[in-house]
């Protein structure tokens, strides 16, 4: 896939896609036409990382997550755009059962727009003393860290694992989700369910607008004095076809009709394979986070599973321990991701299909598989009650062909690669 062309893409005037903006809007009328110093009713928010990052590998480019835009400053060498974002959120209590939120992320990501910009925008009700109702765009509740993803001054690293975050770049979804909280003593639990859909571009070829449908998950999480569990589960579908796919879905379909032995047969798995649209996609994940003021440690295990081997899945987990020596807290993690698909070669020999049809299929398939380790040294110095430096180094192994993490020259995919990365971010809230 090597390195990727940028594409801009044009909204979409469905109305699932702009009543998330419509909910925002709503949001910004209503505190506009409220007395927000006399009520107290209306709270502006804020978060914002500036960051810098460089290493030493001219053929290989990270990627925060799979959404980012590979043309970018730092596809190419030391830049700014890997970290750095600024975050707005705008609350508006209409009454004590009912709020209104609206938050906007800029990042750098592949498909640039107000929509895009857009993770939260909804209603949140309260029909009853212990039970939440959420509807609009809300956050995808998957991992340890869903709430915070974007705001880098709530965790110690200066970005989340990518071993563990950067495979799904899915953020948020248009739905609806509701959540219990139950107390048992000192614990709380709450138990939260939510459905929906979401739609992000990818940059495969000139871009790919990923359509997640049906999207269900579930989650329990518990929070017991310096400990908080959670586990989650989500499916959704890719609803949609990649078009840079279109001439090689092609070329196996003729290699398919032709009836040939064994090779028509090994053609239809690797049409199968390759196929996004109506692809479902599981996530599991396990979390447990302690932090009893001087010690603190966090780790995450998720597997994915999908029916197609060319969507990126498989294992991954993190493990993070750090210790505060006043305003300073260094850190150390170590994170692993493992392929749910094995690497493919070719069964048989094609004839003149092998060059035009079967290598590129083969390649295909094996360049989204994501196979490395990461250790990590990180600091963070809080010099200010709402900002945080954080420096940080990581050394990363990619075995052969496991580069689905990051834009690279073809020439490599099938040897190992050792990358060293050092950042510095300032993170901070408002």
């Amino acid at each position: 896939m090597g390195r990727l062309g940028l594409c801009r893409a044009q909204g979409s005037g469905s109305l699932s896609r702009w009543f998330p903006i419509a909910v925002a809007c709503c949001a910004l009328l209503a505190a506009g036409n409220a007395s927000a110093a006399e009520e107290g009713g209306l709270r502006l928010s804020g978060f914002g990382t500036f960051g810098y990052v460089r290493d030493n590998r001219p053929d290989i480019a990270p990627a925060r997550d799979i959404g980012q835009n590979p043309s970018n400053g730092f596809s190419t060498g030391p830049g700014w755009q890997l970290d750095s974002r600024i975050g707005v959120q705008l609350e508006y209590a209409v009454s004590p059962l009912i709020d209104l939120v609206g938050q906007a992320v800029w990042r750098d990501q592949f498909k640039a727009d107000v929509d895009s910009s857009i993770d939260l925008a909804y209603v949140a009700l309260k029909p009853g003393r212990n039970l939440d109702v959420r509807l609009g765009r809300i956050n995808y509740d998957a991992f340890l860290m869903s709430d915070h993803r974007n705001v880098g001054y709530a965790y110690q690293w200066v970005r989340p694992p990518a071993e563990f975050y950067g495979w799904i770049p899915i953020f948020s979804l248009d739905g609806i989700d509701a959540a219990y909280t139950l107390r048992d003593g000192e614990a709380q639990w709450r138990f939260k369910a939510q459905a929906g859909n979401s739609r992000l571009r990818i940059p495969i070829g000139n871009g790919y607008d990923f359509h997640a449908h049906n999207m269900l998950g579930t989650s329990v999480s518990r929070q017991s004095g310096s400990w908080r569990l959670k586990a989650a589960y989500s499916q959704f579908d890719s609803a949609n076809e990649v078009p840079a796919f279109a001439a090689l879905h092609q070329g196996l379909d003729q290699v398919v009709a032709a009836n040939l032995p064994s090779t028509s047969a090994e053609a239809a798995d690797l049409r199968r394979n390759l196929a996004f649209k109506n692809a479902k996609i599981s996530y599991t994940t396990l979390g447990a986070a302690y932090d009893d003021g001087v010690w603190l440690g966090q780790a995450e295990l998720g597997r994915s599973t999908a029916t197609a081997a060319v969507i990126p899945h498989g294992t991954m987990a993190y493990a993070s321990i750090g210790r505060r020596f006043g305003t300073w807290t260094p850190s150390l993690t170590l994170s692993a991701s493992r392929p749910g698909n094995r690497l493919r070669a070719a069964a048989n020999s094609w004839g003149a299909f092998n060059a035009t049809v079967r290598d590129p299929a083969l390649f295909t398939l094996n360049a989204t598989r994501i196979e490395q380790n990461t250790l990590s040294l990180a600091a963070r110095w809080d010099f200010r009650s709402n900002a945080a430096l954080k420096l940080q180094w990581e050394r990363t192994v990619i075995k052969p062909s496991g580069y689905g993490l990051w834009w690279r020259d073809t020439a490599i995919n099938m040897q190992t690669s050792r990358i060293n990365q050092v950042s510095a971010t300032v993170d901070f809230t408002f």
